[in-house]
């Protein structure tokens, strides 16, 4: 992340590169040039780590096959430890399997020689000839089992940047001081993050900082996301940079759906991701316009909460379809 709040759309767009991008060792072989550690986490942020892993896969293809047409179309990947970003990650890749339409690579992120995640990827030639069928998006206002259209959606012009709305909350009460500190610290990373985001409901201003004590279970997320600054013409990149994207409170579904916040009863004790997959359905994905992320949590049992996202583009398409399973503990 930068140190200035008031980095320009050239200087973010180096930024996401920067997170993504690696350095090349050996033959299979990579280290990260970039880790970044969110406000109040455990460890480098997964978004990254799977953005990067996915990265170097994807250099394994080209390198074998540097004609081949063949592109990401879906990984799965898993969490075994924090990532710490005092030390660069290695990533390994292993290859797996090249057919002549579908290719295949595992990679192994380590720090100080242990493992910390893992991921596999599948490469496949496009096959735009063959049928297509497509359930419809959800409805809005958000409610569980009803279908509707890209137009009933608030458009992302309507809706305020998750800074300006931190920035209301902050200014809608007095706040003691250690909470208006968490609000500010908050606010600033995300201006300074290379991706913006904006809540689709426009009067959820205080869903972003937990202030009831009295859970409110709701299952389902929306917003608009994208990168501030245009990101580089490569179908590739582009997919990781959604990668990256899409572990931004995706996790925090689950939670939602408990009702657990920082001072609910009982108050949310753990969140953690364990792990990722995505299912990536157009390769005309432009990650600098606007891209809608849904979000809903089907169950949280046992500790764990499961969450299942959709990310379509402005035009109502559905590109990409996300899983991901985390820790989700209340305080006892």
């Amino acid at each position: 992340m930068s140190d200035s709040a008031t980095a320009s759309p050239k200087e973010l767009a180096h930024l996401i590169e920067d997170a993504i991008l690696l350095e090349e060792i050996d033959r299979d072989l990579y280290r990260s040039k970039e880790l970044w550690k969110p406000s109040g986490g455990r460890g480098v942020f997964g978004g990254q780590t799977i953005a990067q892993a996915a990265w170097a896969a994807t250099q394994s293809v080209r390198r074998d096959e540097p004609d081949s047409k063949k592109g990401l179309h879906s990984l799965h990947s898993y969490f075994l430890n924090f990532g710490n970003t005092d030390f660069p990650i290695l990533y390994s890749v292993q290859r797996l399997r090249d057919g002549r339409s579908y290719s295949t690579r595992t990679v192994l992120a380590t720090q100080n020689g242990l493992p910390i995640f893992t991921i596999t990827c599948s490469f496949c030639l496009p096959e735009p000839k063959q049928p297509k069928k497509i359930l419809p998006m959800p409805a809005w206002p958000l409610e569980i089992g009803k279908t509707g259209t890209i137009d009933d959606i608030p458009r992302p012009e309507e809706c305020l940047p998750t800074e300006d709305r931190l920035q209301l909350v902050l200014d809608s009460k007095k706040w003691p001081e250690k909470v208006r500190e968490y609000i500010d610290r908050i606010a600033a990373e995300r201006r300074q993050s290379s991706i913006e985001v904006r809540n689709c409901n426009k009067k959820e201003l205080f869903d972003l900082i937990s202030t009831e004590r009295q859970r409110t279970s709701k299952p389902q997320q929306m917003h608009w996301f994208r990168s501030r600054a245009p990101v580089k013409a490569d179908p590739a990149f582009q997919k990781c940079v959604l990668a990256y994207a899409s572990d931004l409170s995706f996790i925090g579904t689950a939670a939602r759906a408990m009702g657990l916040g920082a001072r609910t009863e009982p108050a949310l004790g753990m969140l953690a991701s364990l792990d990722h997959a995505m299912y990536f359905y157009d390769d005309t994905v432009d990650a600098s316009d606007w891209l809608l992320f849904y979000m809903e949590s089907p169950i949280v049992s046992n500790g764990r909460g499961l969450v299942s996202g959709k990310i379509y583009k402005r035009d109502g398409t559905l590109a990409v379809v996300c899983t991901q399973e985390g820790v989700v503990r209340a305080q006892m």
